[in-house]
Parts: C-alpha cells; sequence; structure tokens
C-alpha cells in the first residue's frame, strides 16, 4: 500500500503542476474559456419568458398569424399599423349597354410592423372612394392572456396611421440570480484564471512533499469535483467542446477530458483515504518555506506571463510558423468531409434504413421519413482556418493576401478593444510604425471595434496608419496582448511582442539581416 500511495502521490502531484504551469503558460488564454463556461452558465440559468400570439383578420377572409417571443427587458410591445398612399387609377368597365365607359380604382397597401419586423401586408382595392375595408388585430399571451382586439378601418379617404400598445410587463418572468452571477465574474475571468492556475501548482506541490496532508488533499478533492462537473457538463450538453485542461499544448475532447478527471478523482480519493499514512518528504521547517517560495514563483511567473506573452507558444500563430502554409492542406489530405447518407423510411409502421444506392421503390409501400449523415472520414483541418480581415472600401489593400503572398516585410498592429487598450503602448507604436514606413516596411493595424470609433483613436494618438476591423476571436487567437505586435516575411512569422515590449526599427532591421 506505501508503494501504491508513493505512485499516486506522484501522478497527481505531477499531473496538477503540469496542467497548472501549461494554464499559467498563458492565464488569458484559460480567462478565455473561463469566460465561455460563465456565458454559458448564464444562458442555461436565463428563465424562458413568454411569447405573443397576433392575428389579423379582414372581412375578405384573409387571415394570418405571427408569434413574438419576448424578451426580459420588455414592458411594452407596439404594432405601427398604416397603409401606403393610395393610388387612383381608372380602369374600363363594359357593363353599361349604351358603351364602354372608366371607372375609378382605389388601391392601398397594409402594413403592420412591430420593433421594425414586418408582422402583417395586404393590398387592398377600394372600388369607389366611398368604399372602406375592415381588419381585425387580435394578440393573446402564450398563456392566454387577451393583450389586443380591436378593429380597424382602411378608406380612401383617410390615411391609416395609428399605434397600438401591448402591456406585457404582467408576462415577464424575474431572471435568475444565477445569469446576473455569471456574467458578472466575466470582467474577473483572467483574475480567477490566475487564481486556478496557482492552487492546481501549489497543491500539486504540497501533495508530492507531503505537506499539510489533511488540509491539501481536502481542498484537491474539492477542486477535482469541480473540474470533473466541468468537463462533465461540457461532454454531455456539449457546451464547451474543449475544456483547456492544458491550454493550447494538448488538445482534449468533451468525454477524454471527464475520464481523464474522473481518474483523478480515484487517484485522490484514494490519497484521501491514505492520508494519515502521507509521510512528509522534508522538515516541518524547510516544508513551509518551501512552498513559499514555490507559491511566490508560482504566481510571479503567471503574473509574467498575463503582462507580456506566453515563455512556451502553443498557438498556431508562434514564432517562425509559416501561416500559408500551415492553411494548406498536405498531400493526400482531404478538403470536406466524406458523408455516408442514410434513408429512413417506413412501411406498416416498421422504420428501415436505407444507402443511397439501394432505396425502396414507392410502388413497394416504404414511405420516405428521415435522413441522417454521418461523417466516416473528416476532412484535414487547419488549426489556421479564420485568418482575414475586412477591407475599408473596394481600393484598400487586402491584408490577408498581403501577408501571406506578399513580397517584403509586414509590421500588423493589433488591438481586440481599443478602449480596453494599454494606452501607455501607443506612443511606442507610433515611432515604430513611422520609423518602419521610412525603412520600406508596411504596417497594417486591426482591430474589432467600429472604424469610426478606430479613425477617432488613431487622429487622436496620430498613428500614421488607419485600422481594417477582423474578428475579435481571430484577434484574441493571434494575440494575448492588447495591443500587440507582429512581424512577417513572405507569410512567416518573423516576431511577436505584447504592449510592454514594442520593438524599436533597430530590433526589426536585426530581424531583417537573419
Amino acid at each position: 500500500m506505501k508503494f501504491l500511495t508513493s505512485i499516486a502521490r506522484i501522478l497527481v502531484g505531477g499531473l496538477f503542476i503540469f496542467s497548472g504551469v501549461i494554464k499559467s503558460n498563458d492565464p488569458k488564454g484559460t480567462g478565455i474559456k473561463l469566460n465561455e463556461y460563465f456565458d454559458v452558465f448564464a444562458a442555461d440559468f436565463q428563465v424562458k419568458q413568454d411569447s405573443v400570439l397576433i392575428r389579423f383578420s379582414d372581412h375578405m377572409g384573409h387571415e394570418d398569424s405571427s408569434w413574438v417571443n419576448l424578451n426580459i427587458h420588455d414592458s411594452a410591445k407596439y404594432l405601427e399599423i398604416n397603409n401606403s398612399a393610395v393610388q387612383k387609377s381608372m380602369v374600363e368597365n363594359d357593363a353599361d349597354t349604351t358603351g364602354a365607359s372608366m371607372d375609378s380604382v382605389y388601391t392601398t397597401e397594409l402594413f403592420v410592423v412591430m420593433d421594425g419586423n414586418t408582422l402583417f401586408q395586404q393590398k387592398y382595392t377600394l372600388k369607389t372612394s366611398e368604399a372602406t375595408h375592415t381588419f381585425k388585430l387580435y394578440a393573446v399571451s402564450g398563456s392566454d392572456s387577451t393583450l389586443l382586439d380591436k378593429s380597424y378601418t382602411i378608406a380612401s379617404t383617410k390615411k391609416l396611421e395609428e399605434i397600438a400598445g401591448l402591456n406585457v410587463s404582467p408576462l415577464i418572468k424575474d431572471e435568475s440570480i444565477f445569469v446576473g452571477f455569471f456574467r458578472a465574474l466575466k470582467p474577473y475571468a483572467v483574475f480567477f484564471s490566475v487564481l486556478l492556475c496557482v492552487l492546481e501548482v501549489v497543491l500539486g506541490f504540497a501533495i508530492l512533499i507531503g505537506w499539510k496532508p489533511k488540509l491539501i488533499l481536502w481542498t484537491t478533492l474539492i477542486t477535482i469535483v469541480f473540474f470533473s462537473f466541468l468537463t462533465w457538463y461540457s461532454a454531455v450538453f456539449n457546451k464547451v467542446t474543449d475544456c483547456g485542461c492544458f491550454g493550447d499544448f494538448i488538445k482534449l475532447e468533451p468525454w477524454t477530458s471527464f475520464f481523464k478527471d474522473l481518474v483523478l478523482l480515484i487517484l485522490i480519493l484514494f490519497l484521501f483515504i491514505r492520508r494519515k499514512h502521507i509521510v512528509p518528504l522534508f522538515s516541518k521547517w524547510f516544508s513551509i518555506n518551501a512552498m513559499c517560495i514555490f507559491t511566490l514563483m508560482s504566481i510571479s511567473f503567471a503574473v509574467y506571463c498575463n503582462s507580456y506573452l506566453p515563455v512556451w507558444d502553443f498557438l498556431p500563430y508562434e514564432v517562425g510558423n509559416n501561416i500559408k502554409t500551415m492553411m494548406t492542406a498536405p498531400a493526400g489530405q482531404r478538403n470536406s468531409d466524406s458523408v455516408q447518407m442514410v434513408f429512413i423510411y417506413e412501411k406498416d409502421g416498421v422504420k428501415k434504413s436505407f444507402m443511397l444506392n439501394a432505396l425502396p421503390k414507392s410502388e413497394e409501400g416504404w414511405k420516405y421519413v428521415d435522413r441522417k449523415d454521418s461523417i466516416i472520414i473528416k476532412a484535414w483541418k487547419s488549426n489556421i482556418h479564420d485568418f482575414d480581415f475586412g477591407k475599408r472600401d473596394e481600393k484598400d489593400v487586402n491584408i490577408k493576401d498581403s501577408i501571406l503572398n506578399g513580397h517584403g516585410y509586414q509590421l500588423l498592429i493589433i488591438s481586440t478593444e481599443l478602449n480596453k487598450s494599454n494606452e501607455d503602448a501607443w506612443e511606442d507604436i507610433r515611432l515604430m510604425a513611422t520609423d518602419a514606413k521610412a525603412n520600406g516596411i508596411q504596417v497594417y493595424a486591426a482591430t474589432s471595434s467600429m472604424l469610426e470609433e478606430a479613425d477617432a483613436f488613431s487622429n487622436e494618438m496620430q498613428l500614421p496608419f488607419k485600422f481594417n476591423n477582423a474578428d475579435q476571436t481571430l484577434l484574441k487567437t493571434m494575440m494575448r496582448s492588447n495591443p500587440g505586435v507582429y512581424f512577417f516575411k513572405n507569410g512567416t512569422v518573423l516576431g511577436k511582442w505584447s504592449s510592454r515590449n514594442i520593438p524599436k526599427i533597430k530590433k526589426l532591421q536585426k530581424l531583417m539581416t537573419k
């Protein structure tokens, strides 16, 4: 049992340290993953609100209906009812026995609009100036509360412009407090990321040296139960497809992550049962000092990686990678999935599956029910699949094409959200970009902020470039700093820097000579 206990200590402690260090290497990446969980939990706790059925009918037999979903912020909904300008035209009337004559005809179109969406649209013809058409609007909630029951008249002599208010406040259900709770955690995702990463490392080290086994194993047990719940939730509900257990270093499928945590849980339970038999490796004084030093080192490492960039870059945009090569499928790899179509037919209450080349004939009594597709061979998928940047106008340069296929050197300045960027970095970026342009280096910039905001920001900071738009997910994947800088040559990443160590032109020139 002593041998098994030692093996369990090494496995649990080593894995906790490895997992914690890998995640501490990229705290912002772990924070992004935590935000995914916060969003999922907030969405799952959201209360499903009532809906309103709005019906339209007129005396000519026209009928239509539309469902409108309510949300937590609704107190009233408004129906805008109006008709287009009445058009008068002359049509021939040959009913008169003395000869053909001309009659006046009035046409108009009715619109019923809610929240900018047209719910109903109906064209009417009025054969005389005194003619009218009557229609009715009826609104009822999903819980059968009548909100509107009113008739309206369309006439050629008067334009219809009315607004019908629906008081929906009694139908709105109170939101769960957990929705606000999980949304409130989002701004602190990186803080929780650092906390969890350091906790993992410290717990793993404490288990290895046998420091305070009762306290440590209780904490470790609670931690692994928490992680097991997250991975189980991801696997069962397919909410977060990558738990981020080992950051971007090792990608695990949800069920693989769960079974990994299940094995860890069994080992930790074994250690918990054997906690009285765990012998410390060092003296009490040495262990306390070792724990303090190890904790400070873990915190320092996580804070450093959060302030700058990951020490070990496991992202696909690491220095030395050629983006174009990574986006190109290797020889012999499929560009699309190989899909097998299975057709389901029914006869005499019995359902049966058929392949495409063996479908039953209709005269045999089989009726088509459904089709299910299954992937036989998955297509090759690059780690870089969304590398693209918007153009400001048709004459604007294509940044993606310039980086992948252009010649020479390119600087790419990235800022996910300008209003959340490190303002102290922009003066260094301005000087770097100005010098780079003077040395024939192309300078581009990308942000997910609105272009109007970006242009105002660029003018305020006197930046020698304009921003283009890009997807925020792409920018967060490329750069764990806001702002940050990339340096390319022929699609190859020569360098990348965080906002705290923006390079001077001499640094770029040195890279150009290699």
